[in-house]
């Protein structure tokens, strides 16, 4: 999982190596962006 995550930093990062599921908005500033693994399993991803 450290070596998926190593070059992630910023949400286009997140964006050009999964297909974004979700985003569930928390308040106006904080979103949860959810995206699912081809194994099934969920990453979520903070952004403020």
């Amino acid at each position: 999982m450290d070596e998926m995550l190593s070059s992630v930093r910023t949400l286009a990062d997140v964006a050009a190596k999964w297909r974004i599921a979700d985003v569930v908005v928390q308040d106006e500033y904080s979103h949860d962006v959810l995206v699912e693994l081809p194994d099934g399993r969920v990453l979520a991803f903070d952004a403020t």
